[in-house]
């Protein structure tokens, strides 16, 4: 204990590279960000401030189509109920991640926290990564369902999607021309749900 002081201003960065580890905390669903701001803001004026890497939601970017056609990206949770934490555990490291609020457990052996292996960190970062470098894309849409054309030259038309390109952001909708069903193809803003 003597030593922890002496050796504190000069191998923190040291010691941190080496000895902190990525473990996996589950939350309440819908309430990471909750969890991690709090933890955040608790570790600000905590001795145990040192001890603590990144802390990470994994989270993505999605573009989604309002019901008025506009395109807007919203960030979605892709592991809801889930935190990452970059730390150098020790006993008062998991009781004090274990008494932040919407917090229920660490994930691994009931009562134990267990880190993740190296190649385990790779894939999940490399997962979060991922996703910040290529945006997916949320389908508003499916087939069979009803959709009303709101834009184009088939505006005011009524249908059901039969195809939906998700890469081209495009649906097949037949619509009845004349009394005939005719397909006819749609990007996703030129149609809404039918309600």
């Amino acid at each position: 204990m003597n030593e922890e002081p002496e050796s504190k201003g000069e191998t923190v960065g040291q010691s941190a590279a080496t000895t902190k580890r990525w473990y996996v905390v589950r939350t309440y669903s819908g309430q990471e960000s909750k969890a991690v701001a709090y933890l955040e803001s608790q570790l600000k004026d905590s001795e145990l401030k040192e001890k603590f890497g990144e802390i990470v939601i994994p989270t993505e970017k999605v573009p989604t189509i309002s019901e008025s056609g506009k395109k807007k990206i919203k960030t979605r949770n892709f592991m809801p109920g889930y935190v990452m934490i970059e730390a150098e555990m020790d006993d008062h490291v998991k009781a004090f991640i274990l008494s932040v609020p919407s917090v229920i457990s660490f994930v691994g052996p009931k009562g134990g926290t267990s880190p993740l292996r190296p190649d385990e960190v790779v894939r999940m970062k490399g997962r979060i990564d991922e996703h910040e470098d290529r945006q997916a894309t949320e389908v508003p849409f499916k087939v069979n369902d009803k959709v009303k054309v709101i834009s184009g030259p088939f505006s005011t038309f009524k249908g059901e999607v039969s195809e939906v390109n998700e890469d081209r952001m495009k649906l097949k909708v037949t619509v009845t021309i004349f009394g005939r069903p005719t397909p006819v193809e749609l990007s996703f803003t030129e149609v809404e749900q039918e309600r």
